[in-house]
């Protein structure tokens, strides 16, 4: 049985650009078509089970699939939507919650036509602040493919400090395998 602390709340955060919002059934039909997206296709990792998904497993998602891992205590996912918008231009997501160590895994995607615009940075940014400020992690990271310039990008824009290389970690749709730089937000990074 896990503990309330063990459980992130449910909650709605705020950027000067961005509403960070918990997935609704509306949200579906935009995740759907970034999920259709050949660069989001192409970037996802092996086994990444939305990648190129239907509508019906996107509406899922939206409406269930989130909210059950918060839930489960594993990690809590956002909508990413412009303040005076309703349109979903992007997702942020903490995974692989460990509550006895106090960290977890940070993951980012930015819809195409959301994209060059630091949305993703900015999401990721306030949530990660959240997570450590408010639900007492002590450590929030991230993994990129270093051929992954924009997802590099998002992460020093956001905030996150490069630690080094894990080499040949990754098999890619490529049939290569991918270096996966790692990132890191810490307390001591917020002063």
């Amino acid at each position: 049985m896990l503990r309330p602390d063990e459980i992130f709340p449910s909650t709605v955060l705020t950027t000067d650009r961005l509403l960070v919002r918990p997935f609704v059934a509306a949200d579906a039909p935009d995740v759907h078509a970034a999920w259709q997206d050949a660069a989001f296709i192409d970037g996802a990792p092996i086994g990444y089970p939305y990648a190129g998904a239907d509508l019906p497993t996107a509406a899922a998602w939206c409406t269930s699939g989130v909210e059950q891992q918060r839930l489960d205590g594993k990690g809590v996912g956002f909508a990413l939507v412009p303040r005076g918008d309703t349109r979903l231009v992007g997702h942020v997501l903490l995974f692989g919650a460990d509550w006895e160590a106090r960290t977890a895994e940070i993951h980012y995607w930015t819809a195409p036509w959301g994209r060059g615009r630091g949305y993703a940075a900015e999401g990721a940014g306030v949530v990660a602040r959240w997570a450590l400020a408010e639900c007492g992690l002590e450590r929030v990271h991230l993994q990129a493919d270093t051929a992954n310039t924009a997802s590099l990008r998002t992460a020093e824009t956001a905030g996150f400090q490069f630690e080094g290389v894990l080499r040949n970690l990754t098999p890619t749709r490529r049939g290569t395998r991918a270096d996966m730089a790692v990132y890191s937000l810490i307390p001591g990074d917020l002063l």
